[in-house]
């Protein structure tokens, strides 16, 4: 079956378990959760997890399954991110915690961790164990996000941290479930795990970039909204290294910084050179990411697995914002 029909049937079919699934829960956190599953973004971490899988024989029914899975630990952390940084909106609609207050927004975050939670349980010991893990790390990764706002000073070393536990923790899940269901042996499935981990730093880097990358963008993403919460991504970041002076700075921590300040936030930035490091650390992420790649030849009919992989890793560099 061609890549494209192969992912696109997988789809479709998370989709459906995910209605399934979400379908079981209480009327109020159910009409929140499914105005998430009916607008599903590009179920990235679910065709990632299916791509890894083709590495190997697999049973598709559990690939599928194990899709919802890593789509309701995304929700959720969608969800809870909405309530911290009080963002209006997330996939073209207001925000969750607009529409039915962040108490109920967060009940519904933790109906999505519950119902990840029974599905896992139910297929088994290891998946089991390696989802309770990751959760852990996003946990931890929320924690340190923070934790840091408003700090001008946060390392880049600290950032990497940070990107691995918040969001390489769930890129690398996808590849070590679906390393696990292809019945890989111990170097292959360490570097798919490497390879996922680095996807997903890619990952958050390219996204950073869309807080400044303007309309030209094209994202929905409400320009911004990081940076007046304190909440600076790897361009600020590299910017605030190189800044010659201490203006870019001042304007973040201006207790009076408003929405009327941010294009002056995004001319410095650029003008100091971080969207341009921002997409040097992404390409050394995403060119690590397929360099982990290499000790699996030629897996999965035809070379199938791999070149699932990097259908994945090709289609999230081509929409790159910076």
């Amino acid at each position: 079956m061609p890549e494209a029909t192969a992912a696109t049937a997988h789809s479709a079919q998370v989709q459906d378990r995910l209605r399934g699934l979400v379908a079981g829960l209480p009327r109020p956190a159910r009409d929140l959760v499914t105005g998430f599953v009916d607008r599903p973004g590009k179920r990235l971490r679910s065709t990632l997890l299916g791509a890894a899988a083709r590495c190997g024989p697999h049973d598709p029914e559990r690939v599928v399954r194990l899709g919802a899975v890593v789509e309701l630990l995304h929700l959720a952390s969608l969800v809870h991110d909405d309530v911290i940084d009080r963002a209006p909106t997330r996939r073209g609609a207001p925000a969750a915690h607009l529409v039915a207050g962040p108490e109920l927004a967060v009940l519904a975050g933790l109906s999505c961790l519950a119902l990840a939670g029974t599905e896992a349980a139910d297929l088994g010991t290891g998946p089991n164990r390696l989802i309770s893990a990751a959760v852990a790390h996003l946990a931890q990764g929320e924690l340190l996000d923070v934790e840091r706002a408003f700090d001008t000073t946060y390392t880049l070393a600290d950032y990497d941290e940070l990107v691995e536990r918040k969001t390489g923790a769930l890129f690398r899940l996808c590849c070590v479930l679906g390393a696990a269901e292809a019945r890989l042996g111990p170097p292959r499935a360490e570097a798919l795990a490497a390879f996922g981990r680095q996807l997903g730093v890619a990952f958050q880097i390219l996204d950073d970039c869309l807080d400044l990358a303007g309309p030209a963008a094209n994202s929905g993403k409400p320009a911004g909204t990081d940076h007046l919460l304190g909440l600076f991504g790897a361009p600020t970041l590299c910017a605030l290294r190189d800044a010659p002076s201490g203006e870019l700075a001042a304007l973040l921590l201006d207790p009076a910084l408003t929405a009327a300040d941010l294009p002056r936030v995004r001319t410095l930035v650029i003008a100091y050179g971080g969207m341009s490091a921002a997409h040097d650390l992404a390409r050394a992420a995403h060119d690590e990411a397929l360099a982990a790649l290499a000790p699996l030849g030629g897996l999965g009919d035809g070379g199938a697995g791999r070149q699932a992989l990097l259908s994945v890793a090709t289609s999230l560099w081509r929409e790159a914002p910076c």
